[in-house]
């Protein structure tokens, strides 16, 4: 675990080269993302479940009561989708807009507002465990 990202804020990017996250087209590495916020770390996917965009440029904001207050919200760059970073759940989109924000989102708007996949962590030995449920 020490060997993971440890800066606060910021969306990182861990290649796995787990077969079930390697996508040739999309993700050819299995690479998820890390967050750490407030001491705790969460991975979820490397793309927006929207707009399949990377979340590298990703806004962190603080937990509110959709969230229990607890997890942190993630909003994608480009779609301006907002997630719950613990469960993925898509959450009310927080952020504004403006006109090319709008644009995307109307692109977007159609699709069923699918949940970021997430993913919890262990450790054992000093090794990184990431479970990866099989059902996805």
């Amino acid at each position: 675990m020490k060997d993971l990202p440890r800066d606060e804020d910021v969306v990182k990017v861990v290649e796995t080269m787990a077969d079930n996250l390697i996508d040739g087209a999309t993700n050819p590495t299995g690479a998820v993302s890390i967050l750490n916020k407030n001491g705790k770390t969460y991975c979820f996917s490397v793309s927006c479940a929207s707009c399949k965009f990377p979340l590298l440029k990703a806004k962190v904001l603080v937990p509110n009561e959709e969230t229990n207050n607890i997890h942190p919200r993630l909003v994608c760059d480009f779609c301006k989708a907002t997630y719950n970073v613990k469960t993925g759940e898509r959450i009310q989109d927080d952020e504004a807009r403006g006109l090319m924000g709008t644009v995307v989102k109307s692109l977007f708007s159609a699709t069923e507002k699918t949940p970021l996949r997430t993913f919890d962590l262990g450790e054992k030995n000093g090794q990184v465990f990431i479970n990866i449920p099989m059902n996805k």
